[in-house]
């Protein structure tokens, strides 16, 4: 079962502010002192396919200041996590415990943390019932207990929000998402922001092309694409969002269903009614495909709208198959990343090569256990995607997060068994 949020409530569950007044009391006996626990869960089922389902949460504090959390629940089913975002956790059974990333462990009263998650599960999942935050029972209200102590206790004024601050990397968010048709085309599956009003700039817009060239069912990318669009992207798919025909042949490229991608998102964020109607970043462009579909990036990416391209597991065969030679890349005019998952992936020498032959400022990052699908399907999924995301942080957003990220020795190369060449930057 899907719990719904209206847009007010889950707005009230994402921002909120308190000022304590400033007070020191030097207590030079023995006095009481009161502390306040309480907190309160937003759980939310963002999205769900076969087999799954990704999750979003928003912690509130409404007792005292915390330096660090754990949150716990149980799952009613059969679910496990396979993918977790914004801290860590550990499961037993049923049994889990999320625990904070170093950067979000401190929570003001009235501040909120959030962090997401995709999991498996052989039914549908509903949102569990009891959730702890450090050992006490979330009920949306505060309890008090009474200690005695002789200390100096300050406290000062305190105003929290979590709308993603400028200068923050994208990677941080973590939005609920909308997968659905194309408005007036079944070429397309778009994943957005369930709420693009919430988020705090315009969405850049990201054409993505499937492995094997799959025009209809896009089942496979789901997880992915999921991920993306949760950090605060418009990801246009090709494949119908049911996976009906529509009229589209698979198996080979087609770079111009990903510049009509483009198109499509230029007449929706003038449409009237439509909910990305001036909320889209159309200077913010970028392509991106797996395996065949990476072919249909790269070609689609010499369009002048285009201002970043990502290749997965892919690259332009040296004998110019389905009509694309190598030196196709030398037409790329904006930065490029090509992934790969080391000897064992298909599209290891290809994309070695075309990497190699890339004139505009490129990176090249490797992961030797991802295989072919490891980024798709398997277990480097989300390391795959961060990659992805900040990537695009860095080339769309000019991000020095992301920057670092990408291209300095401290970040993904320091990643072990990553590996990571970059030029022309």
């Amino acid at each position: 079962m899907r719990r719904n949020h209206s847009p007010a409530s889950r707005s009230a569950a994402l921002v909120s502010a308190v000022a304590l007044a400033a007070t020191t009391a030097a207590l030079l006996g023995s006095q009481s002192a009161s502390a306040a626990a309480g907190c309160r869960v937003d759980y939310a089922i963002a999205s769900q396919w076969p087999g799954g389902f990704g999750a979003n949460v928003v912690v509130t504090n409404l007792g005292d200041p915390v330096s660090g959390w754990r949150l716990s629940w149980s799952f009613s089913g059969d679910e496990r996590i396979t993918q977790w975002w914004n801290g860590s956790h550990t499961q037993s059974g049923a049994q889990v415990t999320a625990v904070n990333a170093p950067w979000n462990g401190s929570m003001a009263t009235g501040a909120t943390v959030s962090f997401g998650f995709n999991a498996a599960s052989g039914a549908r999942s509903t949102p569990p019932s009891v959730f702890t935050l450090n050992g006490t029972v979330c009920t949306g209200s505060t309890t008090t207990t009474t200690t005695t102590t002789t200390t100096t206790t300050t406290t000062a004024t305190t105003t929290t929000t979590t709308t993603p601050q400028p200068g923050r990397p994208l990677i941080e968010n973590n939005f609920p998402v909308t997968r659905e048709g194309a408005y007036g085309d079944n070429r397309y599956t778009v994943f957005r922001p369930a709420n693009p009003q919430a988020v705090d700039r315009p969405l850049p817009v990201l054409a993505f092309g499937n492995g094997a060239c799959a025009h209809t069912d896009n089942s496979e990318v789901t997880r992915i694409l999921t991920f993306i669009a949760s950090k605060g992207f418009v990801v246009v798919d090709t494949g119908s969002v049911d996976g009906s025909p529509n009229g589209v042949p698979s198996g080979s490229p087609i770079p111009s269903l990903l510049t009509d991608a483009i198109t499509w998102a230029e007449r929706e964020q003038n449409r009237s009614g439509a909910p990305l109607r001036q909320r889209l970043d159309l200077t913010k462009v970028a392509t991106a495909g797996h395996s065949c579909g990476g072919l249909e990036a790269m070609v689609a990416g010499q369009d002048g709208r285009v201002s970043a391209v990502v290749s997965l597991n892919s690259g332009f065969f040296a004998d110019g198959s389905f009509g694309y030679p190598r030196s196709e890349v030398r037409e790329l005019h904006t930065p490029a990343l090509f992934m790969d998952g080391g000897p064992s992936d298909v599209a290891y020498a290809n994309n070695q090569a075309t990497y190699d032959l890339a004139t505009v400022p490129s990176v090249l990052a490797r992961h030797p256990q991802a295989g072919h699908g490891g980024f798709i399907t398997g277990s480097q999924l989300s390391d795959g995607m961060t990659t992805v995301v900040q990537f695009l942080d860095m080339v769309l957003n000019g991000n020095q997060a992301a920057r670092t990220y990408i291209l300095s020795p401290s970040g993904l190369a320091a990643k072990a068994p990553w590996t990571v060449s970059t030029k022309n930057f």
